[in-house]
């Protein structure tokens, strides 16, 4: 198997950038999206794993989540939430809306890398 693909969606090019590196730096294929342009890339990069911002303004984020869900091509695919918002976001809201899982804004750099790795090292359970 090559390497997995992580496809990043932020509104922020900077957190973009960021993670792009991280994730590059720990070995995966990363493409970066604005979630204006998240489907279209979805469609041709056929990620193994998305990590999509939640702290967008208004419910651009959860909208976003919810349009990605609908893709037959990527039912399989894991979506990993982030937010800074970590008082106000339930971990079952975020799942009522597509994603297996969320993360804290800012990231614990060491622990999200782990995070990946679990979530890419067994077999999608997520339909």
């Amino acid at each position: 198997m090559g390497r997995r693909t992580i496809l990043i969606v932020d509104e922020s090019p900077d957190h973009r950038d960021i993670l792009a590196r991280l994730l590059r730096f720990s070995g995966y294929h990363v493409v970066e999206a604005a979630p204006s342009n998240a489907l279209e890339q979805v469609s041709s990069v056929r990620p193994d794993l998305i990590l999509c911002s939640l702290s967008l303004p208004g419910q651009h984020a959860w909208e976003t989540v919810r349009q990605l869900r609908t893709l037959p091509e990527i039912a399989a695919v894991p979506i990993l939430g982030a937010t800074v918002y970590t008082t106000l976001i339930k971990r079952s809201r975020a799942q009522a809306i597509g994603c297996i899982d969320y993360v804290d804004k800012p990231f614990d750099l060491d622990a999200l890398i782990e995070y990946v790795r679990n979530l890419l090292s067994v077999p999608a359970i997520m339909a």
